[in-house]
């Protein structure tokens, strides 16, 4: 695609960031203690980097059931339903104050000279969707210049993002990342990221700028139980493979080609 930037590693990392390579989940935890001891444990076997999460486990309003030397995110005073939390030391952190509250968390985040903005969102499916575009694309014109990944719960339906159907929400979703110039990685499953006993749907997206594009790589709704009503999404930031095509909500297809 014409213009697209690279993100570009060192390759004197070492060890599991070795290429740049960061591994993330996102998942809402449905305020599920349960969910967050699961959470712990993947996190300690495989050395996760960084996690964007929705509706995270909390006592009295302070994230509780993870260990204290993980970076934990949020902001506001009250009921917190989007934190970002970090596993990795290499990685310099600092809270978008002014772009963050109780419901979005911002990061800048900087490794090996690279800066990039991390995001997790939570939509309230009974408010009006339009006061949370607007965080987004605050988000976007904060990420100019610069690669931006948004981990979104967004309770909106799209066959866009592989539902199999598109829900008025979801109609304004997709017209309003278009014309944000925004990326929808979502790949096809016979996996949904959501399930209750009412159904199943894809309600929780992942969404990355023209600068992160070709570097976010591996997204997939895992099979790993999650002890929640939603599925673990994992992805790969900065691991350079083979070419890779994205997506965007007006379902054309971009190639982008491999870096030698």
């Amino acid at each position: 695609m014409a213009g697209l930037h690279l993100f570009y590693t060192n390759p004197n990392i070492k060890d599991d960031t070795e290429l740049g390579k960061l591994k993330c989940i996102q998942l809402n935890l449905q305020h599920s203690r349960l969910a967050t001891d699961n959470l712990t444990k993947i996190i300690e076997e495989e050395n996760i980097d960084i996690l964007c999460l929705q509706e995270p486990y909390e006592i009295r309003n302070k994230i509780a059931g993870m260990p204290r030397r993980l970076k934990i995110f949020t902001a506001g005073e009250g009921k917190h339903r989007a934190a970002i939390v970090v596993n990795n030391n290499q990685l310099d952190t600092i809270l978008i104050k002014q772009l963050s509250d109780e419901d979005a968390v911002v990061l800048e985040i900087i490794f090996s000279d690279v800066k990039m903005i991390i995001a997790s969102l939570y939509f309230d499916i009974t408010r009006h969707i339009d006061s949370d575009l607007r965080k987004i694309e605050k988000i976007a014109q904060h990420a100019k210049g610069e690669g931006a990944l948004i981990a979104i719960d967004s309770n909106c339906r799209s066959s866009s993002w592989h539902d199999i159907i598109t829900n008025e929400r979801g109609r304004i979703l997709e017209e309003f990342l278009l014309s944000q110039q925004l990326y929808i990685l979502n790949k096809e499953s016979h996996q949904t990221t959501f399930w209750s006993t009412r159904g199943a749907s894809n309600i929780d997206i992942t969404v990355t700028n023209g600068r992160l594009l070709s570097t976010v790589t591996d997204w997939e709704i895992s099979e790993q139980e999650s002890c929640s009503d939603h599925s673990i999404i994992r992805y790969v930031i900065g691991k350079r493979t083979a070419p890779w095509l994205g997506k965007n909500n007006d379902e054309a297809r971009y190639k982008v080609n491999k870096v030698g």
